[in-house]
């Protein structure tokens, strides 16, 4: 029993070093996977420091680019918002100073209806008082009866009474229109400011907007200068390793040339990346024999990656095969034309500045007379198996 339960604690302990030591590992993977930074991709062929400073550089500022460029996108539509704001407002206003036109008006009719009344009820009192004697004794010996001297005081009154309520009543009603007046007026200034507001807050967007576009093409032109300073970098690589021959004109069928020179190099298309040496040969394979190359990584690699395929490669070139090096950091592949009489060969390629027709790198070249011992040669034609 002692045996068995010492047993049992020794599992035990086991069990639990274990978990232990799992939990150890887990967050130490944990800890190691948090603080690995993301390593930055580079084409094929930037090895050199200042070309993986330029690729730096070029990254940095398509993306500050991109972000300013979102920036300005949000910021168009805040100012359609306060344009339609502004548009609100204005038609606020108009509709607020028709109310305060009718207003005026009214307030000028009873105006001049004041006016009359007043005028009226003065030509009254002055006819009561001169021209009628108010004298109850004399209205008395003038009248038929005391009911008729009644009715006269009466009528006087009765006259009085309606021009003193009808211009009290047109004061009245003048002094509320002149009080929605001002209440009108009030919110038509208070619309002027908030239409005012928005404006302004509309061209301060507008003044972003334009700050940020600008920023944004001054970053996109950082990021192509740096682009261009990487591929140059690149083509000067080449270059060493690939001079030899007349360089002259050739017939260029490549699909992409339209985006050559500036060399977009995000851009995939068969044999690698645009503008590329190695795109244009996959490009000629698929032309000519309808292979098509995907995936055989940089230029001095092509080689061994057709021989894994089975086409034969070997020192003797031909016409329509592809001629390789493997010298300097990534090789260069190139399209062979054709084989002259006396054993050089002629030669279409990108991305090699000493015989690229602008000069620059990622356009297309083609040299003549070419040293054919200089390169392998892989033939799309024949296959081992």
């Amino acid at each position: 029993m002692k045996t068995q339960q010492k047993h049992k604690t020794i599992g035990l302990r086991i069990i639990i070093a274990m978990s232990v030591i799992s939990i150890t590992i887990t967050a130490s993977l944990v800890a190691l996977s948090n603080n690995t930074e993301e390593v930055q991709a580079y084409p094929f062929g930037c090895v050199t420091q200042a070309c993986r400073e330029a690729s730096d550089r070029a990254a940095a500022s398509e993306a500050r680019a991109k972000e300013l460029a979102a920036y300005a996108n949000t910021l168009e539509g805040e100012v359609a918002r306060l344009n339609a704001e502004i548009t609100a407002l204005e038609d606020e206003i108009a509709r607020n100073q028709a109310v305060a036109n009718d207003l005026s008006e009214q307030i000028t009719l009873n105006t001049e209806k004041l006016n009359l009344q007043q005028v009226a009820l003065a030509k009254m009192l002055v006819k009561m008082h001169f021209e009628e004697d108010p004298d109850p004794i004399t209205l008395l010996a003038g009248s038929s009866s005391i009911g008729e001297l009644a009715e006269k005081q009466s009528r006087q009154e009765n006259v009085k009474n309606q021009v003193t309520t009808s211009a009290k009543n047109i004061r009245t009603l003048k002094e509320e229109l002149e009080k929605q007046k001002e209440s009108v007026d009030a919110l038509i200034a208070s619309t002027e400011i908030s239409r005012n507001e928005a404006a302004n807050k509309r061209n301060q967007q507008l003044a972003l907007i334009s700050k940020y576009e600008n920023d944004s093409a001054a970053y996109k032109r950082d990021s192509e200068e740096a682009r261009q300073t990487m591929q140059r970098e690149i083509a000067i690589e080449i270059a060493k390793y690939n001079n030899g021959g007349v360089v002259g004109e050739g017939y260029n069928s490549y699909p992409w040339a339209h985006r050559c020179p500036q060399d977009n190099v995000g851009y995939i298309v068969v044999g690698g990346y645009v503008c590329q040496c190695t795109s244009y040969a996959g490009w000629k394979a698929q032309e000519y024999f309808g292979i098509y190359i995907s995936s055989w990584g940089d230029a001095k690699s092509w080689g061994y990656s057709a021989q894994r395929q089975g086409y034969v490669v070997n020192d003797t070139p031909a016409p329509h095969t592809i001629a390789y090096s493997t010298a300097g950091i990534y090789g260069h592949v190139m399209w062979v034309e054709s084989v002259n009489a006396n054993g050089t060969i002629n030669l279409t390629e990108y991305n090699n500045t000493l015989s690229s027709k602008s000069g620059l790198p990622g356009d297309f070249g083609a040299r003549y007379n070419v040293n054919p011992h200089v390169y392998r040669y892989i033939h799309l034609d024949q296959r081992l198996w």
